[in-house]
């Protein structure tokens, strides 16, 4: 679905999706100030972010092109197709069922209905299960097709329930690219989330200005476009106002594109609306 840097030298960027899961530390319907985040640490030997706090999410799978269209619920496909920057509604829909795929593979959290339109809270399924299926589809010695597991227990992928963020493209420098696109949404009610201890070692969910501040103290580890996007949820006081900012379009949705500079011989990342260099 990405385009761009062939014949050039640059490497061409990998589609991605990344899910910001929001709740409110204090029950749901709190706007004060509890607005938390799900962080999953990747694991130390990862090729990509060894280390950091990330959210979950991940790239494109070719099976996400293949699932049924009456497993998953979109209520508008084509205005998808504008805000995540692809040609047709097939495309977008193939990008989210990734960011729901990604989601409950990392963290466990669901973002899925039955089909009588029960959510999971009402009519849950086993944990065993969950956890069974999870780790199916998180090996790495043979790919696992999740659709006859969704087609078993009647779910449907439930798109609607994300909202665009924000949408990231790595340096053309780095040796590994990806065009990510950020989604948000609500943690599901009667879910837990669990790290997958294959790809992820630990879980936490943490305030936006907590998360930075540990940062700055040196005690966490996140990379450039996880840190921007905190200090973004860290001006809403709780999932509400996030979630509300999102479905109104009071989001920056422009494909932001930072450059990899060098300051005293150490690299630093640039925004491109300019600012001081960040660390990486």
């Amino acid at each position: 679905m990405s385009g761009g840097g062939a014949g050039t030298g640059e490497v061409v960027p990998q589609d991605a999706v990344t899910v910001i899961v929001v709740r409110d530390a204090h029950g749901p319907s709190d706007d004060d100030g509890s607005l938390e985040v799900l962080l999953l640490e990747r694991h130390g030997g990862s090729a990509f972010a060894p280390g950091a706090l990330v959210f979950p999410g991940g790239k494109i799978d070719p099976s996400d092109a293949l699932v049924d269209r009456s497993r998953v619920r979109c209520s508008d496909a084509s205005r998808w197709a504008g805000c995540l920057g692809v040609d047709d509604p097939d495309a977008a829909i193939t990008l989210l069922v990734a960011a729901v795929r990604e989601t409950f593979e990392e963290s466990g959290v669901l973002l899925a209905i039955r089909a009588d339109g029960a959510d999971l809270a009402t009519r849950p399924l086993p944990e065993a299960e969950l956890a069974a299926t999870r780790a199916r589809m998180a090996a790495r010695d043979a790919a696992y097709d999740w659709r006859g597991w969704l087609e078993r227990h009647d779910l449907v992928l439930d798109l609607d329930a994300m909202c665009m963020w924000s949408w990231w493209l790595t340096p053309k420098t780095e040796p590994r690219r990806y065009d990510t696109r950020f989604l948000v949404a609500a943690m599901p009610a009667g879910q837990r989330a669990t790290h997958d201890e294959v790809e992820t070692t630990s879980l936490r969910w943490i305030r936006p200005v907590d998360a930075l501040a540990e940062h700055a103290a040196g005690r966490l580890h996140m990379i450039y476009p996880t840190r921007c996007t905190l200090e973004q949820l860290s001006a809403h006081p709780g999932s509400h106002s996030a979630l509300r900012a999102a479905r109104d379009g009071a989001v920056d949705l422009r494909r932001i594109e930072p450059e990899i500079v060098r300051v005293d011989d150490q690299p630093m990342v640039q925004h491109p609306d300019g600012g001081p260099p960040a660390q990486v």
